[in-house]
C-alpha cells in the first residue's frame, strides 16, 4: 500500500478555485493510521505556493479590469488543508 499527501488551497472569489500542491508518496507498506510527518507536509508548501500564484496570475491574464492580488505565502500556509489517500 503506498500513502500520498498533498496541499489544498481554496482561492477565494473571484478567483474561485481549489488550488493543490504536488503530492509526496510519504509511506510504502501496510499500516493502519499511517500519517505524514509535518517535515512531509512543509516539504509541499512551496509547490502549493507556487501553484496559488499561477491560479491568481492566469486568471489576471484573463481579466485585465479585474485584477486581484495573491495571498501572502503566510496566509496560504494558514490556510491550507493537508490531503492523503491510499493506492495499491
Amino acid at each position: 500500500m503506498k500513502y500520498y499527501v498533498w496541499l489544498q488551497y481554496y482561492a477565494d472569489a473571484p478567483v474561485s478555485k481549489s488550488v493543490k500542491s504536488n503530492e509526496l508518496m510519504y509511506y510504502n507498506g501496510h499500516s493502519h493510521g499511517v500519517q505524514p510527518s509535518q517535515e512531509q507536509v512543509n516539504t509541499l508548501s512551496q509547490s502549493l505556493i507556487d501553484n496559488v500564484d499561477a491560479a491568481y496570475t492566469k486568471y489576471n491574464q484573463q481579466n485585465p479590469n479585474n485584477q486581484v492580488t495573491a495571498p501572502l505565502p503566510a496566509v496560504i500556509t494558514a490556510n491550507r488543508e493537508v490531503k492523503t489517500r491510499s493506492e495499491g
